[in-house]
């Protein structure tokens, strides 16, 4: 893995779904599914958020909307490495905050107010990743739960996406060709 790089795999920022922070999730969803429609592979589930003058701002995942069409959930603080989702927490909250608790009519309803400014997540300086960097450091950094995608930067700029399942294929296909027997 420490002969591949990171600009070997990734998809650069002109070939993602990217979106405004004033578009709404609908928006957000209708250029996701059209560019699953244009294209084989791995579909894309997430989109990059950018400004007026086209800079990397954010992204919006799959956990980002969930999270957006739930209020309850953005009043449950964690640290990142702080592991506490035990069954009991998690039925706690659910109880408390009513998590998913309204019929889909309204969570549709509501999903159509948020706008990616709200459901976005800004990354921490551990979501990105050089493009000169080996495949060996993404994978480190997925396996100790960094929040998907890895933003791939090439100095200070922002120049592509490396996707979890994209960086799986890899290991997947290397572990294929081993004689396991």
């Amino acid at each position: 893995m420490k002969e591949i790089l990171v600009k070997d795999v990734m998809i650069p920022i002109s070939s993602y779904v990217t979106v405004k922070p004033e578009n709404h999730l609908p928006g957000v969803l209708r250029a996701i599914e059209k560019k699953r429609q244009s294209e084989s592979g791995h579909a894309h589930r997430d989109a990059i958020v950018i400004d007026q003058e086209g800079r990397f701002v954010g992204k919006v995942t799959m956990i980002d909307i969930f999270r957006a069409l739930d209020r309850g959930f953005r009043k449950i603080k964690t640290e990142r490495g702080e592991k506490f989702l035990t069954d009991g927490f998690v039925q706690k909250a659910v109880r408390e905050l009513n998590l998913w608790m309204d019929p889909v009519e309204t969570v549709c309803q509501r999903g159509s107010n948020v706008t990616v400014a709200d459901a976005m997540h800004k990354p921490e300086s551990s979501e990105f990743i050089q493009e000169s960097d080996t495949l060996e450091k993404a994978l480190s950094l997925y396996v100790m739960g960094v929040h998907q995608p890895l933003i791939v930067k090439n100095g200070e700029e922002v120049t592509g996406v490396l996707r979890f399942g994209d960086l799986f294929e890899i290991v997947r296909e290397r572990l294929l060709k081993c004689d396991l027997t």
